[in-house]
């Protein structure tokens, strides 16, 4: 049965939800489809039983659904939040449609009535990704607490154990956490390190990885080389630069990659389309079950044109939408961020908060803000390099600084020390 079909079926039998929901019959690409919800929304019964609705329909339109259609209509189903959650989706997917249709029209022909037109579904686009938050009632909160005091609560998704230390245990559902860092210090291979370390802390655990710098395939053999210990320059062309040994190596890691529930996109650069999917890849995940990685904010648009009259709005709408989804989600999201260029100016170069590019919503929004940051001004000079990760803000836990060893051939960061501040 397709996807329009398993909607009109839920219609069938319930034809009264068709008052209380928003449907539009232009929203189906089916012929047949549209036609039963055209004919639904202009006489909506009601009707005693499923039969009588299809006499009515098909007598205004015989030729509509086959014999083998209609067997599968009659078949009961009562599954209204399926309903619900598919009529969003088609509505979505209807929506963004329009929105690339726009899109195209607008770069064709670059006018102020294109450009409104882009503008207004876009708006759409973005209002279908808006969080519904009920809010709890005292009450609620403290049925939750007293469970808590009774049954022990999971942890927060671990990374590297000296993470976890200042992060009270671990990346908990809620928390926005940027990381800040200078072009070429190596913050892309960071966030692979942080990935891998909670996919073996925790190999259930779902990930999306939304690089908008780096290529899906990049950061795939990126993993191979955190893996394996094989320098990631050759996996540029293997089959001549690894030996025998390198080879067997990597086919084990591929095997063992497989397994991991690992997504990485490089494609998605328009923020209600990663809001998209992350959202989809959160609903079906086990609480405490998934986590989401940006890399990085200034490459993340509000629509597909690049009309830009004031970037830091943007940012600030960006960032919002991201921190309200963490809430709604109840997931853990990892933000990287560039820094300002005038960091390297100064005789000091530990980051500072005020150093965030259209710094100021990222520090408001974010739960826990760090940096990413070579140890002294010849790292970038030396093979393998010492960085310091500085936490400057971190609502549930404490303020620290870590040292790590960063091998870039390998891909591979190991912690050093704690400092504390």
């Amino acid at each position: 049965m397709s996807f329009e079909l398993k909607i009109v079926h839920y219609l069938v039998h319930h034809p009264q939800i068709a008052k209380t929901v928003t449907i539009d019959p232009v929203w189906f690409g089916v012929r047949s489809c549209r036609e039963f919800v055209q004919f639904l929304l202009a006489h909506p019964g009601p009707y005693p039983n499923w039969v009588a609705l299809q006499r009515r329909f098909q007598a205004a339109y015989p030729t509509a659904f086959a014999d083998n259609e209609w067997h599968q209509l009659s078949q009961p189903v009562n599954d209204e939040k399926l309903f619900t959650e598919s009529l969003q989706t088609l509505q979505f997917w209807y929506v963004q449609g329009n929105a690339q249709a726009a899109a195209q029209a607008y770069f064709a022909l670059p006018s102020a009535e294109n450009l409104a037109q882009l503008q207004q579904v876009s708006a759409q686009l973005s209002a279908l990704n808006q969080p519904q938050l009920p809010t709890l009632s005292l009450a609620t909160h403290g049925k939750a607490m007293l469970q808590a005091l009774e049954k022990p609560q999971p942890s927060g998704i671990r990374t590297f154990n000296v993470v976890d230390q200042v992060l009270g245990g671990g990346l908990r559902g809620g928390v926005l956490w940027t990381i800040g860092a200078r072009p070429g210090v190596g913050k892309s291979a960071f966030a692979l390190n942080l990935i891998q370390q909670a996919l073996a802390h925790q190999p259930e655990l779902q990930v999306d990885l939304f690089s908008l710098e780096m290529t899906a395939t990049e950061n795939y053999q990126r993993t191979l080389a955190y893996q394996t210990g094989v320098a990631a320059d050759k996996f540029h062309n293997p089959a001549h630069q690894l030996n025998a040994s390198e080879k067997q190596q990597v086919k084990a890691a591929i095997a063992a990659i497989d397994q991991q529930h690992l997504q990485l996109h490089d494609k998605l650069l328009v923020l209600p389309q990663i809001i998209k999917v992350i959202r989809d890849h959160a609903l079906h995940a086990k609480a405490g079950h998934y986590l989401a990685v940006i890399d990085y904010l200034q490459i993340i648009s509000l629509d597909r044109v690049a009309a830009r009259t004031d970037r830091r709005q943007e940012i600030e709408t960006i960032t919002r939408e991201l921190k309200l989804l963490t809430n709604e989600l109840q997931i853990p999201l990892i933000l990287f961020s560039q820094l300002n260029r005038e960091l390297e100016k100064r005789l000091d170069r530990t980051p500072q908060l005020a150093d965030l590019r259209e710094s100021g919503s990222i520090e408001q929004d974010s739960n826990v803000v760090s940096f990413l940051y070579p140890a002294s001004n010849t790292q970038n000079h030396q093979v393998n390099r010492h960085l310091n990760l500085i936490f400057r803000k971190n609502r549930s836990g404490r303020l620290a600084e870590l040292a790590f060893l960063f091998k870039p051939r390998q891909m591979r960061f190991t912690p050093q020390i704690v400092t504390h501040d």
